[in-house]
């Protein structure tokens, strides 16, 4: 799935995330996203960027945090946040009702300098899809999460922070 925008939104009466994506090719996939299937996602998205970004370098970890923070950086500077959300005329070939989330597979999506990563969402029917996030979509997805998770008032604690904490209803990169 090439993704053309993505919105993380949290629904105080759900007590979780509405995530919609958008595709290039006019699909959209929305999913439900539990506290805790958040609290085992943004964990081990950060090790596996760390890892990927520093594999082929001999950094100390302080060198590995100093480049995983310019990389976010220059990746966030360049991502849209702005564009509202195009929810008219997709289809939706998982259905209109949200999937629901259980299981989370993240993986490198190659081998050697690849830094993309695989992210595999299920529901417990076995239903779900994957998309691949370059490293650009990596950092603004962490950043929506982090963001959209603070909003949420989970008391979850993630080694990356975000550089500006607002209090938006819904929250999208393009």
């Amino acid at each position: 799935m090439q993704i053309k925008q993505l919105q993380l939104a949290y629904a105080p009466e759900e007590d979780r995330m509405l995530m919609r994506i958008n595709s290039a090719d006019s699909l959209e996939v929305r999913c439900w996203l539990t506290r805790r299937m958040i609290s085992l996602l943004v964990p081990g998205l950060d090790k596996m960027m760390q890892k990927l970004l520093a594999s082929d370098r001999p950094l100390t970890e302080v060198g590995r945090k100093a480049l995983l923070e310019m990389s976010r950086e220059v990746s966030l500077y360049s991502a849209d946040f702005h564009t509202q959300f195009q929810d008219q005329g997709n289809t939706t070939p998982l259905g209109t009702e949200p999937l629901l989330v259980t299981q989370i597979e993240l993986r490198p999506a190659g081998e050697g300098n690849n830094t993309d990563l695989i992210l595999k969402l299920k529901a417990s029917d076995g239903t779900g899809f994957e998309m691949r996030m370059a490293e650009q979509l990596q950092h603004g997805f962490a950043d929506l999460l982090i963001k959209t998770c603070y909003q949420a008032d989970w008391g979850l604690e993630f080694k990356v922070t975000p550089t500006i904490i607002e209090r938006p209803e819904s929250r999208h990169l393009n």
